[in-house]
């Protein structure tokens, strides 16, 4: 099990005011990486009256998360995220794949998108999978051993759906792929096109098996990428507009300003004061 100690991910937008917490991230086993894309785990000890605000531009993902007061599957999430951390305490994730979504969910994953549910109502398998990692995390939250073994138990559980996929869940996940590793794909046409269908019909199919556009994927990872471009500050709104291929200036900001809340100059300069 490959294991790091990652402090932030493409998703997650940074801001230099507010604390963050510790987070670990852990690659799935072999039999489960077309199911799973990553565990994440994150564990916080902030002072009285701190709260640590935490931004996200979640992937076209579903999620599952455990923590000591609730146990969620969580559909993927159109808007930004948002999440406000105090005390202390933590969480344990499973980030799925695109295909994870439509295999535990069915018909039904549309209508969680920007929503979520209670764990146990996935299956009833999963109700003494939520006590033992309560258990196991309650002892040591930052310790690698515990988090083999919460991986260990919520993988068990899963195993049920880890079967090989079928050709509708393998281009799904090489979709979503192609769209997070192909800078080139800035319009619909050009992803149809990458993957043999016509727009209908990829419409249609993202529609079903992720409940999301085609449009929402390509906007999602510009975004993605324009957010950690200017957290690091090595380039301006008008290059970054012209390297994510946007027609103009213009449209980046109202693309970035609609979704993050702020325009891409003032994100900027906040993360590089």
């Amino acid at each position: 099990m490959a294991s790091s100690t990652d402090p932030i991910s493409r998703g997650q937008l940074q801001d230099p005011a507010t604390p963050a917490p510790q987070l670990f991230r852990y690659a799935p086993t072999t039999e489960y990486l077309h199911i799973i894309r990553h565990f994440w785990i994150p564990v916080w000890d902030f002072p009285e009256g701190v709260v640590s605000h935490q931004k996200v531009l979640q992937y076209p993902s579903t999620l599952l998360v455990i923590a000591p007061d609730y146990a969620i599957a969580k559909g993927p999430e159109p808007a930004l995220s948002h999440k406000h951390l105090s005390g202390t305490s933590w969480a344990f994730g499973v980030l799925f794949q695109a295909a994870a979504g439509y295999r535990l969910h069915g018909s039904d994953l549309p209508g969680l998108v920007g929503r979520e549910l209670p764990l146990a109502e996935v299956s009833p398998s999963f109700a003494e999978v939520i006590e033992a990692v309560r258990t196991e995390m309650s002892v040591a939250p930052s310790s690698s051993a515990v988090h083999a073994r919460c991986i260990d138990l919520v993988t068990a559980a899963l195993r049920p759906w880890c079967s090989p996929l079928d050709s509708d869940e393998r281009l799904i996940n090489s979709i979503t792929d192609q769209v997070e590793t192909t800078p080139s794909l800035t319009r619909v046409d050009k992803l149809a096109a990458h993957t043999g269908l016509d727009e209908r019909a990829l419409q249609r199919f993202t529609r079903k098996r992720l409940g999301l556009s085609p449009k929402w994927l390509i906007q999602r990872r510009r975004l993605q990428e324009a957010g950690a471009r200017l957290a690091a500050g090595d380039c301006t709104v008008s290059d970054l507009a012209a390297e994510l291929g946007y027609a103009d200036q213009a449209h980046f900001i109202r693309d970035f300003s609609r979704v993050i809340g702020m325009t891409p100059g003032a994100y900027l300069r906040k993360n590089n004061p």
